[in-house]
Protein backbone atom coordinates (compact mmCIF):
# COMPACT_ATOMS: atom_id res chain seq x y z
CA UNK A 1 0.00 0.00 0.00
CA UNK A 2 1.23 3.48 -0.95
CA UNK A 3 0.16 6.70 -0.60
CA UNK A 4 1.16 9.64 -2.69
CA UNK A 5 0.92 13.16 -1.63
CA UNK A 6 2.23 15.71 -3.88
CA UNK A 7 1.75 19.63 -3.49
CA UNK A 8 2.48 22.63 -5.53
CA UNK A 9 1.96 26.37 -4.80
CA UNK A 10 2.53 29.21 -7.51
CA UNK A 11 3.10 32.87 -6.66
CA UNK A 12 3.02 35.03 -9.29
CA UNK A 13 5.88 36.63 -10.04
CA UNK A 14 7.72 35.45 -7.32
CA UNK A 15 8.36 31.25 -7.75
CA UNK A 16 6.99 28.32 -7.23
CA UNK A 17 6.81 25.52 -4.61
CA UNK A 18 5.78 21.96 -4.23
CA UNK A 19 6.49 18.77 -3.08
CA UNK A 20 5.14 14.91 -2.20
CA UNK A 21 5.39 12.76 0.35
CA UNK A 22 5.22 9.32 -0.83
CA UNK A 23 4.25 6.48 2.28
CA UNK A 24 3.36 3.16 2.19
CA UNK A 25 3.77 -0.18 3.72
CA UNK A 26 4.62 -3.78 2.44
CA UNK A 27 3.33 -7.59 3.72
CA UNK A 28 4.95 -10.31 2.53
CA UNK A 29 3.23 -13.71 3.70
CA UNK A 30 4.73 -17.11 2.61
CA UNK A 31 3.92 -19.30 5.49
CA UNK A 32 3.80 -22.49 3.94
CA UNK A 33 5.89 -25.49 3.60
CA UNK A 34 6.86 -26.84 0.48
CA UNK A 35 10.31 -28.89 0.74
CA UNK A 36 11.46 -28.06 4.19
CA UNK A 37 10.55 -26.56 7.38
CA UNK A 38 13.09 -23.69 6.95
CA UNK A 39 11.19 -22.12 4.63
CA UNK A 40 8.83 -20.96 7.60
CA UNK A 41 11.77 -18.80 8.68
CA UNK A 42 11.20 -15.33 8.16
CA UNK A 43 8.08 -16.22 6.12
CA UNK A 44 6.30 -13.26 7.15
CA UNK A 45 7.71 -9.83 6.72
CA UNK A 46 6.44 -6.37 7.37
CA UNK A 47 8.35 -3.34 5.79
CA UNK A 48 7.30 -0.43 8.15
CA UNK A 49 5.80 3.21 6.80
CA UNK A 50 9.75 4.48 7.81
CA UNK A 51 11.17 2.55 5.44
CA UNK A 52 9.30 3.10 2.47
CA UNK A 53 8.38 6.74 3.40
CA UNK A 54 9.97 9.41 0.55
CA UNK A 55 9.82 13.42 1.31
CA UNK A 56 10.63 15.70 -1.87
CA UNK A 57 10.45 19.13 -2.01
CA UNK A 58 11.50 21.87 -4.48
CA UNK A 59 11.38 25.52 -5.27
CA UNK A 60 12.12 28.55 -6.69
CA UNK A 61 12.20 32.05 -5.78
CA UNK A 62 12.36 35.28 -8.04
CA UNK A 63 15.05 37.80 -6.91
CA UNK A 64 15.74 41.11 -7.53
CA UNK A 65 18.69 42.11 -10.35
CA UNK A 66 17.37 39.52 -12.36
CA UNK A 67 18.20 36.12 -9.93
CA UNK A 68 16.33 33.51 -9.71
CA UNK A 69 17.36 30.70 -6.83
CA UNK A 70 16.36 27.45 -6.54
CA UNK A 71 16.26 23.83 -5.32
CA UNK A 72 15.91 20.27 -4.30
CA UNK A 73 15.45 18.71 -0.92
CA UNK A 74 15.11 15.22 -0.73
CA UNK A 75 14.90 12.62 2.16
CA UNK A 76 14.96 8.79 2.11
CA UNK A 77 15.21 5.70 3.97
CA UNK A 78 18.78 4.31 4.59
CA UNK A 79 19.78 0.72 2.92
CA UNK A 80 18.43 -2.29 4.77
CA UNK A 81 20.84 -3.97 7.20
CA UNK A 82 20.75 -7.37 6.61
CA UNK A 83 23.34 -10.04 8.04
CA UNK A 84 23.66 -13.44 5.84
CA UNK A 85 26.40 -16.15 7.43
CA UNK A 86 27.52 -18.65 5.23
CA UNK A 87 27.57 -22.03 7.51
CA UNK A 88 30.07 -24.37 6.04
CA UNK A 89 29.30 -28.12 6.28
CA UNK A 90 31.59 -28.87 9.30
CA UNK A 91 29.73 -26.69 11.59
CA UNK A 92 26.14 -27.63 10.73
CA UNK A 93 26.79 -31.88 10.34
CA UNK A 94 27.07 -32.34 14.48
CA UNK A 95 23.83 -30.75 14.68
CA UNK A 96 22.21 -31.93 12.24
CA UNK A 97 23.42 -35.78 12.86
CA UNK A 98 24.27 -35.73 9.32
CA UNK A 99 26.00 -33.62 5.97
CA UNK A 100 23.65 -31.18 3.91
CA UNK A 101 21.50 -33.25 1.15
CA UNK A 102 23.70 -30.98 -1.50
CA UNK A 103 26.95 -32.70 -0.56
CA UNK A 104 25.51 -35.96 -1.82
CA UNK A 105 27.57 -39.24 -1.38
CA UNK A 106 30.79 -37.31 -1.66
CA UNK A 107 33.62 -38.25 0.73
CA UNK A 108 34.72 -34.35 1.34
CA UNK A 109 31.68 -31.94 1.65
CA UNK A 110 32.46 -28.41 0.95
CA UNK A 111 28.74 -27.47 1.48
CA UNK A 112 27.57 -24.05 2.55
CA UNK A 113 23.94 -23.11 4.08
CA UNK A 114 22.66 -19.82 4.22
CA UNK A 115 21.69 -18.55 7.50
CA UNK A 116 20.04 -14.90 7.95
CA UNK A 117 21.25 -13.82 11.49
CA UNK A 118 18.53 -10.13 10.96
CA UNK A 119 14.99 -10.23 10.45
CA UNK A 120 14.18 -8.71 6.98
CA UNK A 121 12.59 -5.29 6.91
CA UNK A 122 14.36 -4.52 11.05
CA UNK A 123 17.02 -2.39 10.77
CA UNK A 124 18.03 0.21 8.36
CA UNK A 125 21.24 2.19 7.80
CA UNK A 126 20.25 6.08 8.89
CA UNK A 127 18.18 8.22 6.28
CA UNK A 128 19.57 9.92 3.37
CA UNK A 129 18.78 13.76 2.92
CA UNK A 130 20.06 15.49 0.28
CA UNK A 131 20.23 19.36 -0.78
CA UNK A 132 20.62 20.83 -4.54
CA UNK A 133 21.06 24.18 -5.01
CA UNK A 134 20.93 26.80 -8.09
CA UNK A 135 21.32 30.20 -8.59
CA UNK A 136 20.86 31.32 -11.96
CA UNK A 137 21.52 35.19 -13.37
CA UNK A 138 19.47 36.46 -16.33
CA UNK A 139 21.12 38.61 -18.38
CA UNK A 140 19.43 40.20 -21.66
CA UNK A 141 22.18 40.41 -25.08
CA UNK A 142 19.41 42.17 -27.48
CA UNK A 143 15.84 41.95 -28.39
CA UNK A 144 15.90 38.03 -28.61
CA UNK A 145 19.47 37.13 -27.43
CA UNK A 146 18.61 36.13 -23.14
CA UNK A 147 21.64 34.71 -21.07
CA UNK A 148 20.57 32.42 -18.27
CA UNK A 149 23.78 31.65 -16.45
CA UNK A 150 24.22 29.04 -13.89
CA UNK A 151 25.80 28.30 -10.39
CA UNK A 152 25.15 24.78 -8.88
CA UNK A 153 25.61 23.03 -5.84
CA UNK A 154 24.65 19.40 -5.58
CA UNK A 155 24.53 17.71 -1.92
CA UNK A 156 25.14 21.03 -0.76
CA UNK A 157 24.92 19.76 3.17
CA UNK A 158 28.59 17.48 1.78
CA UNK A 159 25.88 14.17 3.12
CA UNK A 160 28.14 10.39 3.11
CA UNK A 161 24.62 8.78 3.04
CA UNK A 162 25.07 5.00 2.55
CA UNK A 163 23.69 4.19 -0.99
CA UNK A 164 24.36 0.02 -0.70
CA UNK A 165 25.72 -1.95 1.83
CA UNK A 166 27.47 -5.41 1.83
CA UNK A 167 24.81 -8.05 3.95
CA UNK A 168 26.73 -10.79 3.72
CA UNK A 169 28.12 -11.34 7.55
CA UNK A 170 31.65 -11.60 7.97
CA UNK A 171 35.07 -8.95 7.78
CA UNK A 172 33.15 -6.66 5.34
CA UNK A 173 29.61 -6.85 6.53
CA UNK A 174 27.77 -3.17 6.31
CA UNK A 175 31.01 -1.39 4.14
CA UNK A 176 29.49 0.38 1.16
CA UNK A 177 29.44 -1.34 -2.09
CA UNK A 178 27.82 -0.75 -5.95
CA UNK A 179 24.62 -1.90 -6.60
CA UNK A 180 22.82 -1.83 -9.89
CA UNK A 181 20.25 0.29 -8.01
CA UNK A 182 22.15 3.03 -7.21
CA UNK A 183 25.17 2.57 -9.18
CA UNK A 184 27.48 3.76 -6.06
CA UNK A 185 27.66 2.80 -2.41
CA UNK A 186 28.32 6.24 -1.18
CA UNK A 187 26.30 9.09 -2.22
CA UNK A 188 28.65 11.68 -4.17
CA UNK A 189 30.47 14.72 -2.26
CA UNK A 190 29.60 18.09 -2.52
CA UNK A 191 30.19 19.18 -6.47
CA UNK A 192 29.96 22.73 -7.79
CA UNK A 193 29.05 23.57 -11.28
CA UNK A 194 28.95 26.37 -13.88
CA UNK A 195 26.10 26.48 -16.74
CA UNK A 196 24.62 28.35 -19.38
CA UNK A 197 21.92 28.88 -21.61
CA UNK A 198 21.42 30.78 -24.86
CA UNK A 199 18.36 31.86 -26.13
CA UNK A 200 17.34 32.92 -29.53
Amino acid sequence: MTLPVPMRADAPRLGTFGGGLDLGRTVTDSCFVIDSPQQLLNCHVVSPFTAQMQVKLFGSYQLPFELMVSGTLQNQSGPEILATYTAPNSAIAPALGRNLASCGAAAVCNGTAAVPLIAPQTMFEDRRTQLDLRLSKFVRLGRKLRLQANFDVYNALNASSLLGINTAYGAQWRFPVTSLATGAGVLDGRLVEFSGQLTF
